[in-house]
């Protein structure tokens, strides 16, 4: 029976959570179809919250790692079906790694930026807005920035109207907290949280008023940006 460890809070927790339990699955204290402890048993376990554990089991959900079950909680997936894609946020700490996945982000957001430009409701504009005014009256990312940014990049992909876009930029969304953190410990200037808010608004702007090349352009300027900010040279 796999043995939980209380978390070494030298990270961010949901992200230290989920490389435990993928360590357990590797050597072997855990196996496909083992139920994992409820939520309640692993925060007292763990010495964390139960939304911090809730975040890393849909994070490991997303990865395709863990299935919910009724009458079993989260179970884990045999290995022929798990997810073939994942982003292992422990990788982001190589450059290589880094500018890789700020390339994805450009192939798959830029053009989500244009579409969504053509089909965005009144609901998905909503969502963005209130996204964008949520990030506001920080003076940096906090646990709810960081949410609200990640919701506004959600919001933008529900608004492609397309399932498998929209589904790809929720999983990205939630991976790309990490690098917003680590701009926050290398970012030297005090005007993050605004400097994000104005490129979110620039696409948001473009978004509303239905011009697709205008949302590219921003979108693509706000993704420069976010790499620039980290110290991520794109081609």
């Amino acid at each position: 029976m796999a043995r939980f460890r209380q978390i070494d809070r030298g990270g961010p927790l949901p992200d230290l959570i989920a490389a435990q339990i993928m360590a357990q699955l590797r050597s072997g204290e855990l196996r496909e179809g083992d139920a994992l402890p409820t939520e309640t048993a692993l925060a007292g376990m763990l010495g964390v919250s139960r939304n911090v554990v809730r975040e890393a089991i849909a994070r490991l959900r997303s990865d395709g790692v863990i299935d919910t079950r009724q009458g079993r909680g989260a179970v884990i997936r045999p290995l022929s079906e798990r997810a073939t894609f994942r982003i292992d946020t422990a990788a982001l700490g190589s450059i290589e790694n880094l500018v890789d996945l700020f390339e994805l982000r450009g192939l798959l957001e830029i053009d989500a930026a244009g579409i969504a430009a053509r089909r965005r409701s009144d609901t998905d504009l909503a969502a963005m807005e209130a996204a964008i005014d949520a990030m506001a009256g920080a003076s940096e990312f906090d646990e709810l920035q960081l949410e609200a940014d990640a919701r506004f990049h959600r919001s933008l992909g529900q608004a492609t109207r397309n399932g498998y876009l929209s589904t790809i930029i929720d999983y990205l969304s939630s991976r790309l907290k990490e690098t917003t953190r680590a701009t926050g410990r290398v970012y030297t200037r005090d005007d993050l949280i605004d400097v994000t808010i104005g490129e979110h608004r620039r696409v948001f702007d473009a978004v509303k008023s239905g011009d697709a090349e205008a949302a590219r352009a921003a979108m693509a300027g706000h993704i420069r940006g976010a790499a620039a900010r980290l110290g991520v040279p794109l081609p």
